[in-house]
């Protein structure tokens, strides 16, 4: 049965940067002290993702979009991001992107690749700046019940997906899909099942999808 919708992380796998997050904070001198700590906390289980995410987006209440824009427009495109996305389509297959990253970002990477659908984390904004408040949309790991979710709306089979991530929180996303593709994860990152299929580049990702029956 060939594949006919690929689920792809954003921060990572179709971008250099491996979290929007983290570099807005550092391009902010906001990271050290600051969300650092609070990445930690959530890491030791101290407190929530949406607690964690709170706390983060306060820090950035104020600030004009403009600039917020300026800074998230300087993240690359990993190598062959666009031509990647551009074979799954002529293929006829759907991309979807599914981020615990910024939609500032996201919105971005989904319009210039021409990816099919996108959800990512929000922040809200009010007159032209941040309100220091965040929509969560997606949780870290917990991208399974999305997968599912759209596989739903769409009226296809686990049997028809696949899913391309870094492997850093894409687990639950893997999960969900009959040929999860981990792309150029550092190994100490990949907390996924074994069944995961590796490849160090995007295009290996689109042959892997382009061979599988």
């Amino acid at each position: 049965m060939p594949i006919k919708v690929v689920f792809l992380d954003c921060d990572g796998t179709l971008t250099k940067v491996k979290s929007s997050w983290e570099y807005l904070h550092r391009r902010l001198n906001l990271w050290t002290e600051n969300a650092d700590a609070y990445q930690r906390l959530f890491r030791e289980g101290k407190i929530d993702y949406h607690e964690f995410c709170r706390r983060d987006a306060l820090l950035w209440k104020g600030l004009p979009l403009s600039a917020v824009y300026g800074v998230v427009g300087e993240i690359s495109y990993r190598e062959n991001a666009g031509g990647a996305v551009g074979e799954l389509k002529k293929m006829g297959v759907l991309t979807i992107i599914i981020s615990s990253g910024l939609s500032l970002l996201v919105d971005r990477v989904r319009a210039d690749l021409s990816v099919d659908r996108a959800i990512s984390n929000e922040l809200v904004s009010q007159d032209g700046h941040l309100t220091g408040g965040v929509r969560i949309n997606v949780e870290y790991n917990r991208k399974g019940p999305l997968v599912k979710k759209f596989l739903k709306g769409l009226g296809l089979r686990k049997e028809e997906s696949a899913a391309v991530g870094d492997g850093d929180g894409d687990a639950g996303m893997f999960d969900e899909v009959i040929l999860p593709i981990s792309c150029g994860a550092d190994k100490g990152a990949l907390i996924c099942p074994d069944r995961v299929r590796e490849s160090r580049t995007l295009m290996g990702a689109v042959e892997i999808i382009r061979g599988y029956r």
